[in-house]
């Protein structure tokens, strides 16, 4: 359901989405491939990394799936998003995309929400730091 002014208020906290990472998700979202840091566990392993990675935009879906519950189409249509990808996420990992409101301001005459946006796994280590945001006509300036 879409956001409501009295809800979300500058320096509120989103509603944050969780999700733990499978080697399924990351062989459908890129395709099982030999030699991949990705589908192939041992190059993987023999790359230095102890399971194989998701796909760094994996994180930012997450993101636009949370904006998504919270804006609706005022995301869907409108929508940005501008991220860094500072750690990697393995198979297995459990991670959570938070958010907090910095900016409401007006664009073009409708009312544009920005947040500080991240992910980070479950030993809350962030993984992906950024911005996202989007327009919530529903919202009072």
């Amino acid at each position: 359901m879409p956001a409501s002014a009295s809800t979300f208020e500058v320096g509120s906290e989103l509603p944050t989405l969780k999700k733990t990472i499978t080697q399924r998700q990351i062989d459908c979202y890129s395709g099982v491939r030999p030699k991949s840091i990705h589908t192939d566990v041992e190059w993987a392993k023999a790359k230095g990394f102890p399971a194989p990675l998701a796909q760094a935009l994996m994180s930012t879906a997450y993101v636009s799936q949370m904006m998504v519950t919270w804006l609706g189409t005022g995301f869907i249509k409108g929508g940005k998003i501008s991220a860094s990808f500072i750690k990697p996420v393995i198979v297995g990992d459990t991670l959570t995309a938070r958010a907090v409101i910095k900016s409401k301001e007006n664009d073009g005459g409708r009312p544009r929400v920005t947040v500080e946006c991240w992910c980070e796994n479950q030993h809350g280590v962030k993984t992906l730091v950024g911005s996202a945001s989007g327009f919530a006509d529903q919202l009072r300036m």
